[in-house]
């Protein structure tokens, strides 16, 4: 593929969803294109603001701890995978809500909770502090969420 063609095909992709320079630059190593025409299509696309990784950063963390419920830890470690810069990825949680953390850690231990069939309670709170780790969730959120939970259990 030629340069220019991957040039509007990449520019068009980009026009309809946020993507992140590694992952474009990547698509275009892709195409067999030189790592000339690869930087020469990247500097357009940055310089026209088709692709940025900070933008793409907030709206990936905003996305994933709305929908997908994610926890910061897991955001933040989905970010460098995608070789987002530590203080973009800094910025982009810094937009996320602080207080909704708590709520949605909570929400999914509830779900969990009522699908986990383990009668022994150190075994069961066991697997519900590994699987909000496993979504992301700092020890002290997560802390707090099984707190609440023992506590509405009680009542």
């Amino acid at each position: 593929m030629d340069a220019k063609k991957a040039l509007n095909i990449i520019a068009a992709q980009c026009g309809k969803k946020e993507c992140c320079s590694a992952d474009v630059a990547a698509r275009l190593r892709r195409w067999e294109l030189s790592e000339r025409d690869v930087a020469a299509i990247m500097e357009f696309l940055v310089k026209h603001r088709f692709v940025d990784d900070a933008r793409f950063a907030e709206a990936y963390a905003r996305n994933k701890s709305r929908f997908n419920r994610w926890g910061r830890l897991k955001i933040a470690r989905m970010l460098r995978l995608k070789q987002i810069p530590e203080a973009v990825i800094g910025q982009a949680l810094a937009a996320i809500p602080e207080e909704g953390e708590d709520g949605h850690c909570l929400e999914l231990l509830r779900q969990k909770a009522r699908l986990l069939k383990e009668t022994d309670a150190y075994k069961r709170k066991a697997k519900l502090y590994r699987f909000a780790v496993g979504r992301g969730f700092d020890h002290d959120t997560v802390s707090r969420a099984l707190g609440l939970l023992a506590r509405d259990a009680e009542e």
